[in-house]
């Protein structure tokens, strides 16, 4: 049955890819061609603030009373949208768009690397499945639509897992540039507390993260970073927002205080304090997640995917498109789902698919109780744990069984 779903899975994904080509394009890349305002993207933060921070080094962030929104990235991200923000926004976002999904690509293949290194006997059909899925998900499309740098993230992550034991050096680099573009990378440290290979990666990614702000200077003063770190994510810190395209466990929590109206819709109420149970909870379970990653027996590729998928859980503002960080997770549970049992295949394939619909997308489900609006509106979050709690279920060592002989 497993490999029945996920060929089903990957089916579906080719229509899938045929529809979101077809609003990538003509929904949203060709209207930005001809005017840049006739749709607002998260990929105008980085463009405005690069035009702004070329015309005057000292306005690379503008404080608002709309704290959740804006460019509020560490100040390296904004050199490579200095570059884009040369060219007119939608030819800027097309660009972006296509290097979005190489970056998809080649963590999808990188990861397929290591599942591989570490045992996994993955035939090309099976690699070709859960690559399709890869990219048809949910969030990988909203990644897009949004035109957010998260597969870039994605792409370090998958790197340094891969390299960190083998090739330190090389895997502190690239963690170095993902976490100096959004600040989730440097969670992957954790991974130090059960794989003591990774030590010298985690230094070299400590160094290299400096020596990149150094070699930054001409460009981003030590001011930007002051701002960045005592303005920016000192206003952000304790906030969240509870509209559905959050998918975070904070934000989940949050919206039991609200009348769905105030989260499907864009209320501009969406900017809330975070409540110190919310917090308290929040940060329990990334400590308690974290100790069981590194004392439970499982296989240290589950580990990394699990660890990975816990980003965009504890962000608390893991957007859909922050949950492209599940991808190595749920390709792992793909090529494992060929030989497991039924009812595992069943609720996997249930969890793929809860990933289809885009997070922000409101659904017909107004009739039921709040706390069960809230519950279906927040698949992501919950599909996430569960797979969480599938790949756990393994004894050391186990690897998917297979007859068939691996190829490129």
């Amino acid at each position: 049955m497993g490999k029945t779903l996920l060929w089903v899975l990957a089916c579906a994904s080719v229509l899938l890819l045929a529809y979101e080509a077809w609003t990538l394009l003509v929904l949203v890349l060709r209207p930005l061609l001809s005017n840049p305002n006739a749709i607002q993207t998260d990929f105008h933060y980085y463009y405005d603030a690069a035009r702004r921070f070329t015309a005057d080094r000292q306005r690379l962030y503008q404080l608002s009373d709309d704290v959740i929104a804006g460019f509020a990235y560490p100040p390296p991200a904004i050199v490579p949208f200095m570059w884009l923000a040369r060219w007119p926004l939608g030819t800027a976002l097309l660009a972006w768009t296509i290097i979005s999904y190489l970056m998809i690509l080649v963590a999808s293949q990188q990861w397929l690397k290591y599942l591989r290194a570490n045992g996994y006997v993955i035939d090309r059909n099976t690699a070709i499945a859960a690559g399709l899925v890869a990219f048809a998900i949910g969030p990988t499309y909203m990644n897009a639509i949004f035109g957010q740098v998260n597969a870039f993230v994605l792409a370090s992550a998958v790197a340094f897992v891969r390299l960190a034991p083998v090739a330190a050096m090389e895997a502190g680099i690239l963690l170095a540039l993902g976490t100096w573009l959004k600040i989730y990378p440097a969670f992957l440290a954790v991974i130090g507390l059960w794989d003591r290979r990774t030590w010298k990666a985690i230094a070299w990614t400590i160094a290299f993260g400096i020596v990149i702000a150094l070699v930054l200077l001409p460009v981003v003063s030590l001011p930007t970073y002051r701002i960045f770190l005592f303005d920016v994510l000192a206003r952000r810190i304790d906030k969240t927002a509870i509209q559905i395209t959050n998918q975070s466990l904070v934000a989940f929590i949050e919206r039991f205080r609200f009348a769905p109206d105030f989260y499907t819709y864009w209320t501009g109420q969406e900017a809330v304090t975070v409540s110190t149970l919310g917090a308290a909870i929040n940060l329990a379970f990334a400590a308690i997640a974290a100790v069981l990653l590194a004392i439970v027996r499982i296989p240290q590729e589950h580990k990394a995917a699990a660890l990975m998928a816990l980003i965009a859980v504890i962000a608390p503002l893991g957007w859909g498109h922050t949950y492209v960080m599940v991808l190595p997770l749920v390709m792992l549970q793909l090529i494992a789902m060929r030989n497991a049992s039924a009812i595992v295949a069943v609720i996997t394939t249930v969890c793929v698919l809860a990933f289809v619909v885009p997070a922000g997308r409101r659904l017909p489900i107004d009739f039921m109780p709040d706390w069960l609006e809230n519950i279906v509106y927040s698949r992501y979050l919950l599909a996430t744990m569960l797979l969480m709690v599938i790949s756990s279920n393994r004894v050391v060592g186990q690897k998917p069984e297979s007859t068939i002989i691996a190829s490129a």
